[in-house]
Parts: C-alpha cells; structure tokens; sequence
C-alpha cells in the first residue's frame, strides 16, 4: 500500500492536486490538524457558522478528489453540534466519508481545546479503524497517542498500522519522536505521523494580552514498528512517501511478540 503523508500550513488545493497526480490509485493521504479550518486560536475569534461552512467547502474538494483519483484521505475536520462545534476525523474513502469524534481533548491553560469544542469525554472506544490491502489501519489525534488505554483497544482491534494527525509547536520536537517511537515498538505498530507546518500568532487569550508566536515545526515522519524513525520531512512543506507491506509488519510483529498478527480481508470498513 503506497502511504502519502502531507505536510502543510493550511489548506491549498492546487498542491494537493499536484501531488496526488504522482500517486497511485488505491494509495492513502494523511493530513495534519487544522488544515480544513483555521487553527483553534483563530477559531476563537471566527463565527461558527463560517468556519463550518469554509471546512464543508474543503471537504466536498477531497471528496471530489477521492472519487476522480481512487485515492484515500484521513484528515480532521469540523462538524456542527448543538453546543458547537465538534472535532471530528474523517475517512474520505473514493466510495464514502466516515466519521469519528475526537475522544480526548487538550486542556492547558495556553490551549483549551476542551473548553471550546463540543466533544464529550466517554470511555474509550476503538478509534476510526478501516482496512486496505489487507493492513488494519487506525487514525488518532496527536494527542491522543498519550493515553494507553487507546492502544489496548486498538491491540485487540489488531491494528497494524497508526495513522497520527497534529498540530505540535513550540519545543516538544524531541517528545514527539521520543513517544511515536515508544509507541510504535511496543506495540509493533508502523506511526505514521503528519504534523504542521506554519505561524500563527497570539496576540490576546480568554482576555489576556499575550504576543506569543506558535511555530508549528513539522517533522512529519514514520516511525517503523522496531522504534527507529525511518523518515521525516523535517521543518519544509512536501509530502513523504512509503510502501507499506502486511508481511513486513506482521514480520516485526513475531520479532518482538508485543503483538499477534491478525489476518484482515478485503479493503473494506471494519
């Protein structure tokens, strides 16, 4: 299966299209957060109904580019809730679009996404999961790849490979690779991550005079299931390319034995 992960600032059509036209068909695109709206600060400052229309707008695009293309997107998105907006991920599939609340938030004083979307906090439950070319795939927020008790379900959901959209700043450059790896080892699962790119610029918070300038730094990468990083698009916008392979990734699985491999049929929704 051909792997595509995007690295960008915002949402640009036209490199899209760009890209896809090298890609094979059957192949699937990984986005970071924030790409089909604003980022969460700007969203602050938005009317909602004009930061949901702008996401649709967006979207149908994908959609559109799936169906023409036979090309997979995981991207995150926005959806209307009656409390507000709700942070979603979608699968955009050539035949359909699927969509999975983001189960975890974050909440720091500095960002408070918990706060201003409608999202819920429940139990964890499996997260979007599909397959393709035999490979059981699973999409997470950046970050919920903290919490263990989503691995434990996605264990048992026999999930091969994890697909990590974020939008990281500032300087956990290092943390990031260092928990993608740990990750990715102990539980013998190829992380394939997408991460921003950009500036944005903070001037007022809940009231409060800041001028703090958020840097998304990028470092979209894979990081392979024997926890080396095999990859990254370092700081640049571009897209990286891999070939990813069942028997590859249930070989790694049997090395360690962290995790049995499952045998999953067909390209279908699980």
């Amino acid at each position: 299966m051909h792997l595509a992960l995007f690295q960008m600032a915002r949402f640009e059509q036209d490199f899209i299209k760009a890209n896809l036209a090298q890609i094979p068909q059957g192949a699937l695109c990984l986005f970071p957060e924030y790409i089909l709206s604003s980022f969460f600060l700007d969203l602050l400052q938005e009317d909602p109904e004009h930061a949901l229309s702008q996401v649709q707008n967006r979207q149908a695009q994908l959609q559109e580019l799936a169906f023409k293309n036979g090309i997979h997107f995981v991207i995150p998105t926005l959806s209307a809730h009656p409390n507000g907006l709700l942070k979603e991920m979608a699968w955009i599939s050539p035949e359909h679009t699927e969509f999975v609340p983001q189960q975890r938030l974050i909440a720091f004083d500095h960002w408070d996404e918990q706060g201003f979307f409608a999202n819920l906090k429940q139990d964890f439950k499996p997260p979007l999961s599909f397959v393709l070319e035999g490979i059981k795939i699973a999409a997470l927020f950046g970050f919920e790849v903290h919490f263990d008790a989503l691995w434990l379900k996605m264990q048992e959901e026999g999930v091969d490979m994890v697909l990590l959209s974020s939008a990281s700043a500032f300087e956990s450059f290092e943390r990031w690779r260092a928990v993608c790896s740990a990750r990715a080892f102990c539980n013998s699962m190829l992380v394939a991550r997408a991460n921003r790119i950009g500036m944005v610029r903070q001037e007022y918070y809940q009231g409060v005079k800041h001028n703090l300038p958020w840097r998304f730094y990028g470092d979209s990468f894979i990081a392979l299931p024997n926890g080396q990083i095999s990859d990254s698009l370092q700081g640049q916008k571009g897209v990286l390319h891999l070939e990813v392979h069942k028997e590859y990734l249930d070989a790694w699985a049997r090395e360690w034995g962290f995790r049995t491999p499952q045998t999953h049929v067909g390209e279908n929704h699980d």
